[in-house]
């Protein structure tokens, strides 16, 4: 976790960051769960982002996530640490595999590719 929330003066803070991955993490991972890919009708797509939208887990993980944004907006290092937490719980319950050494691994990866400036690029 300390790795997680160390940051330089003019990096984006570890809490906005956070709330931005939990967030399009969640957009990638709902539409998959159910069924939205390229291809579908527009009728198919409407009824999978209908049923998507009803869905409690996913409701629920939106007022998750735009809480923890209202909360990164002026966070503290206490805030940040429970926008950490939040984050790292919900990639744990969205995925079968996932520990919370493997969620902090994969945080502190996307902070070092990030400060050396690596990572995939657009061609």
């Amino acid at each position: 976790m300390a790795a997680l929330l160390q940051h330089e003066p003019a990096e984006e803070p570890t809490a906005t960051l956070l709330t931005e991955l939990g967030e399009n993490l969640m957009q990638w991972i709902f539409p998959a769960q159910f069924g939205i890919r390229d291809g579908l009708t527009a009728e198919e797509l409407e009824a999978a982002a209908g049923e998507m939208d009803a869905d409690p887990t996913v409701r629920v993980s939106r007022v998750l996530i735009e809480t923890l944004k209202t909360l990164a907006a002026d966070s503290t290092p206490e805030n940040t640490e429970t926008i950490a937490r939040a984050v790292t719980g919900f990639l744990i319950a969205m995925s079968d595999a996932a520990t919370e050494s493997d969620v902090m691994t994969l945080f502190d990866n996307l902070r070092q590719a990030a400060l050396n400036g690596s990572g995939p690029r657009p061609e």
